[in-house]
């Protein structure tokens, strides 16, 4: 099996920078913050798409049951900060490219779920409340799992910021290897 950062390689832009953190830690605190960010509803997805709460409802203590590792992928643009629509179209850049590593990693052998901002924009306009029509292909939001990305940084040693004439984007892919699921 190839490792992660191979397929990642030979699948994303060579403009994205990879790395491998430690898993972020479960925090009720953080969660319940992210998800009242959510609750504020300020991108109008909350409670309307399978990727944003409540439609998507695990959270960090669930999935690092199920997952071991965590890949960041993240890229960074300058950009007017004021100009939405250039910022909606650089987080759909993002999560597609979260989706295409994500099903080149499952080819390999991995069982992985990748986290984007925002809400899933596969569909365009999700079937939420009805079934996910894809569920494979769905990239649901790293707020909505409870990740607050300046700590999840600051424990792995890196910086998370703001900045006044650029954004980075970053991806999130939750993984483990197919086989040590025996």
């Amino acid at each position: 099996m190839r490792d992660w950062k191979e397929i990642a390689a030979s699948v994303l832009p060579p403009e994205f920078e990879l790395d491998e953190w430690n898993f972020p830690e479960y925090s009720e605190e953080a969660l319940i913050k992210c998800r009242n960010l959510c609750k504020e509803n300020v991108c109008g997805t909350y409670g309307c798409s399978w990727s944003c709460p409540p439609g998507f409802s695990s959270d960090l203590q669930e999935l690092s049951e199920k997952y071991g590792k965590v890949a960041v992928i993240k890229r960074r643009f300058e950009v007017d900060l004021s100009d939405s629509e250039r910022l909606d179209g650089l987080a759909g850049e993002l999560q597609s490219s979260v989706r295409d590593l994500v099903l080149a990693m499952r080819r390999e052998g991995y069982e992985c779920l990748g986290f984007a901002d925002g809400a899933c924009r596969y569909c365009g306009k999700c079937a939420y409340p009805d079934p996910c029509r894809f569920p494979e292909m769905l990239v649901p939001s790293i707020s909505a799992a409870g990740v607050d990305m300046t700590a999840f940084a600051k424990a792995n040693g890196k910086e998370f910021k703001f900045e006044k004439d650029a954004v980075t984007v970053y991806g999130l892919i939750m993984m483990r290897f197919r086989h040590s699921l025996l």
